[in-house]
């Protein structure tokens, strides 16, 4: 299916969801990172021997996750390197870990066609629903109260 190329600023849907996606991997890594540097949880226990308290790092990536918008994924991560470059790293391995080996890609799509499918079918209903009503009404008014047609009284 064409997609006009000027529809999305020059971007193809594919280019402009990959670039969401990536937004959305570093910030699953810095939440990941921000969650091992606790030193408890669940991502203590998956995590292994990458999970211990880090005060400072904590601190810093908390810090910035609050303060720096996250609009260019590299931009944000460069700020951080400029801030820490041994947790700018980490976040980049998580990242890219992420979404080698953790992303479940399958359920991304199968997600999205469910949740289009049933879209649609609420958005169908609804027409159909407003039709049938709007029809109801039209037929409703072509008749007297008792319910009935009734002929032309005779003139007298």
């Amino acid at each position: 299916m064409y997609v006009p190329s000027d529809s999305f600023g020059g971007k193809s849907p594919e280019r402009l969801s990959a670039d969401q996606l990536r937004k959305l991997f570093t910030f699953a890594a810095a939440r990941i990172v921000l969650a091992q540097l606790e030193g408890n949880g669940r991502a203590a226990q998956v995590a292994g021997s990458s999970a211990s308290y880090n005060s400072e790092q904590h601190s810093t990536l908390h810090a910035h996750l609050l303060d720096v918008r996250m609009a260019d994924p590299e931009e944000w991560l460069g700020a951080l390197m400029r801030k820490n470059t041994s947790l700018a790293m980490r976040v980049i391995e998580v990242r890219k870990a992420y979404a080698e080996d953790d992303f479940e890609w399958h359920k991304l799509q199968e997600i999205a066609k469910k949740d289009i499918a049933l879209g649609n079918q609420a958005l169908m209903r609804d027409v159909a629903e407003s039709s049938f009503s709007a029809e109801a009404v039209q037929g409703a008014g072509s008749q007297d109260d008792d319910g009935g047609a009734h002929a032309p009284s005779p003139r007298a």
